[in-house]
C-alpha cells in the first residue's frame, strides 16, 4: 500500500487516482494498463498521495454512506442475502465505482451560492456539512459545495469560519491569490486592500498563494497578514477570541487603539466619514467595548473619555481637540 500522506494533491488528481484504483481492480486490467498506471504514478509526487487516499477510501467505505450519491442506494441493494467473500468484494466494488461516477457528476453540477451583508448588517450562514460562516458588515462570499471539495471565495469584508472537519472534502477559502485550507478549525479572515488578515482561534490552517508559498501552517492563537505583492507579514499573537466574537454580538472592542484606526473601523459599520481638525488627535488611543449598531452612544462616550468634541454634519463627522477643566 502506498503511503504519502504528508504530500498534497488536487481534487482532479484524486479523481484520477480513484479511476486508476477502479481500473486496477478490474478483471480487464491489462499489463499495458498497469504500465500506464506506473507511468502516471511517477509523473507527479502528488499522485502517490492521491492514490494513497483512494486506497484509504476503499478501506473505509463507511465514510461514503453519509454522502448523497446518485444510484448509491440501488448499488447497495444489490447485495445478496447470503454473500460469500467474493460477492462482498464485488458489492463493495460496485459501491466504489458508483461513488466515483456520482462524485464526478456532483463535481460538475455543484451550484455556487453567494451570500452578502449590507453596511452595518450581520448574518450567519449554516452550510449543509454542519459548518458555519458568520458574515460581518459589508461582506460577500461565494460558496460551492461539491462531492470532494468545499470552496469559499471571500470577495469583500470579513468572515468567521467554524468548519466541520472532513478529510475527504477539503474546505478552502480564497482571498485574491491566497488560499486558506482548513484543518478542522475556527478562523477569521478579513479582506483588505490587496491582501487579508488571517486569525486562527482553534485548530490550524494552511496558507498557499500563487507566488510559491505552499502550505504554510498557522496554528491557534496566531495571526498573520498577507499582501499579494510582499507575501506573509510577521507572526502575531491573537489576544483571545473576544475581538472576533464581539462583532458577532454587535460590539466593537478596542484596546489602546489609535483614533485613526477606531474611526476607520466605525466607517465599516456606518455610512459616515470622519475627519480630524488636529492630526495629532488621530494618535490618541481609546480602550473599551462599544455597540457597533448605533454610532451616537459611541460619540457621546468618546467625548466623555477623551479631550474630543464630535461635530456632525450629515454623514461627515469632524473630531476636534478641546481643553477640559
Amino acid at each position: 500500500m502506498i503511503r504519502s500522506s504528508s504530500l498534497q494533491y488536487s481534487a482532479q488528481q484524486l479523481k484520477q487516482a480513484i479511476e486508476w484504483f477502479v481500473q486496477l481492480q478490474s478483471e480487464q486490467c491489462s499489463s499495458e494498463d498497469q504500465a500506464r498506471f506506473e507511468s502516471w504514478l511517477k509523473k507527479n509526487t502528488n499522485h502517490r498521495a492521491a492514490y494513497s487516499e483512494a486506497e484509504s477510501i476503499w478501506a473505509n467505505m463507511d465514510d461514503l454512506k453519509f454522502i448523497p450519491i446518485p444510484g448509491l442506494a440501488k448499488a447497495r441493494s444489490a447485495k445478496p442475502s447470503k454473500p460469500n467473500a467474493a460477492q462482498l468484494a464485488a458489492w463493495a466494488f460496485v459501491i466504489f465505482s458508483t461513488a466515483l461516477l456520482g462524485g464526478a457528476w456532483s463535481e460538475y453540477s455543484a451550484e455556487t451560492i453567494t451570500y452578502a451583508t449590507r453596511i452595518g448588517e450581520y448574518r450567519r450562514v449554516d452550510l449543509a456539512d454542519n459548518s458555519h460562516i458568520d458574515l460581518n458588515t459589508d461582506t460577500r462570499v461565494s460558496v460551492r459545495m461539491s462531492f470532494l471539495q468545499r470552496n469559499v471565495i471571500l470577495t469583500q469584508g470579513e468572515a468567521l469560519f467554524e468548519v466541520s472537519h472532513n478529510r475527504l472534502r477539503l474546505f478552502t477559502v480564497k482571498v485574491g491569490d491566497l488560499t486558506i485550507r482548513d484543518i478542522g478549525t475556527r478562523f477569521n479572515v478579513r479582506k483588505q486592500t490587496e491582501g487579508a488578515t488571517i486569525s486562527v482561534l482553534e485548530g490550524e490552517v494552511e496558507l498557499s498563494d500563487a507566488r510559491g508559498m505552499d502550505n504554510e501552517r498557522l496554528v491557534a492563537g496566531n495571526q498573520r497578514s498577507y499582501k499579494e505583492k510582499t507575501g506573509l507579514g510577521p507572526l502575531k499573537t491573537v489576544e483571545g477570541a473576544d475581538q472576533f466574537m464581539a462583532w458577532v454580538n454587535g460590539q466593537l472592542v478596542f484596546k489602546r487603539t489609535p483614533l485613526s484606526e477606531v474611526t476607520a473601523e466605525l466607517e465599516r459599520y456606518h455610512p459616515v466619514q470622519f475627519t480630524f481638525s488636529d492630526q495629532k488627535l488621530a494618535n490618541e488611543t481609546l480602550s473599551g467595548t462599544f455597540d457597533s449598531t448605533d454610532i451616537d452612544p459611541f460619540l457621546h462616550a468618546l467625548e466623555a473619555m477623551l479631550p474630543v468634541q464630535a461635530k456632525r454634519n450629515g454623514q461627515q463627522i469632524q473630531l476636534r481637540r478641546v481643553l477640559k477643566n
